[in-house]
């Protein structure tokens, strides 16, 4: 059985405007030692009828709360 490869960075996340012009909370990292993400966007889309505020409130309480995004690969 093999080790699986973690990988670990600091991130933050952002509340903003998708391309379809809903919001979306998108991940950043702030270093690129992810490799399985380099050049990669994370976004989460939320439920239909949440505003742009909520996602806001919702990104500042996931930042007060996260440390690190973790991906691992076996």
């Amino acid at each position: 059985m093999t080790t699986p490869h973690v990988e670990r960075s600091g991130c933050r996340f952002k509340a903003i405007t998708g391309a379809d012009g809903k919001p979306v909370i998108q991940l950043e990292l702030f270093h690129q030692t992810v490799s399985l993400l380099t050049g990669a966007t994370v976004e989460f889309e939320l439920l239909s009828g949440t505003s742009l505020a909520q996602a806001r409130t919702l990104a500042e309480s996931a930042n007060e709360r996260i440390l690190n995004v973790v991906v691992s690969k076996s």
